[in-house]
């Protein structure tokens, strides 16, 4: 196949992916820093004391008795600040805030109503549910082909191009939108193709999640003491430090403890290390450690990370904000470009 042909199909999977192109890179390059906003978002609902108390039982127990019904998440639990819930019914997903002296309940929030809650489900939905997830999985198998015939249409001026052996060409706007459109993505390249095959992984569990029918789960009441499991599991595993708690969804389920482990690879998602423990007796009754897991979990505990960056300091993040972008801009020269061709402009 000859470079012309495969330049047309280059310019046509861009035109499709570059429809979504455009809002998933200015999303994604704020979602790179979500972990930070959530910190000055939540800032109103949180307070730290200067006691070294954590009413975790006793906030266990408030959430359980006025939302009998719901899943229930456990994301910051550290002494002496504001205890934070993580609540799902089906559709419906809320914060619930706590105060780590009294236990009780100081505010309930939507968790789709801050900034970066909602730019996530428009990165992964478009609030279009299952037809806004469709069409993002099959936008980024575009963008991934686009890639693909896009090293192979300019294979000969890549490593030029990298080293800066190719000027750009100012004869005319056609041929200046082109040679920064190369530019900026021969240089963008290695990180983008990493970010849309992951992403292409993440929108297909997205779609096929979707896809299922989920059933109304009867929660358990927890009546053992959780600040006590904690300790126990702190002493028997004291290389591991909790950073998440799911509690039991279903009668036959398990309070899970999630995080991380000394010495795991920055790289691999703290949700694949799991302490099992049964909620009836607080008996420990599985550790799965991801670092002595085989190859394949490793890899898909690492795909998340990969894809948002969340991994490194801020220098990666930033450097992942500018590939997030290159995206969009490479979606505006594109259609230029094959205006021009057109002569449309």
């Amino acid at each position: 196949m000859n470079n012309r042909i495969l330049l047309k199909y280059h310019s046509f999977l861009g035109l499709i992916a570059g429809v979504f192109l455009f809002t998933l890179g200015i999303t994604g390059s704020v979602l790179v820093f979500s972990a930070d906003i959530d910190l000055l978002l939540f800032d109103k609902y949180t307070s730290t004391t200067s006691t070294n108390e954590l009413q975790l039982d006793k906030a266990i127990s408030e959430v359980q008795k006025k939302f009998p019904d719901w899943s229930t998440r456990i994301i910051n639990f550290e002494r002496g600040k504001t205890i934070q819930f993580d609540l799902r019914k089906l559709d419906v997903k809320q914060y619930a805030f706590l105060n780590p002296i009294s236990g009780k309940i100081t505010a309930v929030i939507d968790a789709n109503s801050p900034l970066t809650k909602w730019l996530l489900k428009f990165h992964y939905s478009l609030h279009a549910g299952i037809l806004g997830e469709i069409s993002l999985f099959l936008a980024g198998i575009a963008f991934l082909l686009s890639l693909v015939t896009g090293i192979v249409v300019y294979r000969k001026v890549i490593l030029k191009t990298l080293l800066f052996q190719k000027k750009l060409n100012k004869s005319s706007r056609q041929h200046y939108y082109s040679t920064l459109h190369r530019y900026v993505g021969v240089w963008a390249l290695l990180l983008n193709i990493l970010i849309v095959i992951t992403g292409i992984f993440l929108s297909f569990n997205v779609v096929a999640s979707g896809l299922q029918k989920t059933p109304i789960p009867t929660i358990p009441l927890i009546k053992i003491s959780i600040e006590k499991v904690l300790i126990d599991v702190k002493r028997q595993y004291p290389d591991f430090t909790v950073t998440y708690i799911r509690l039991p969804a279903s009668e036959d389920g398990k309070i899970v403890f999630n995080g991380s482990f000394e010495g795991d690879p920055f790289y691999l998602s703290k949700y694949y290390n799991k302490i099992a423990v049964e909620y009836k007796t607080g008996e420990v009754i599985s550790v799965s450690k991801i670092s002595e897991s085989d190859f394949i979990s490793k890899l898909l505990s690492s795909i998340l990370p990969m894809h948002s960056g969340h991994y490194g300091n801020w220098f990666i993040k930033v450097i992942y904000c500018f590939i997030g972008l290159s995206g969009p801009f490479l979606s505006i020269t594109g259609y230029f470009i094959w205006l021009k061709r057109k002569k449309l402009i």
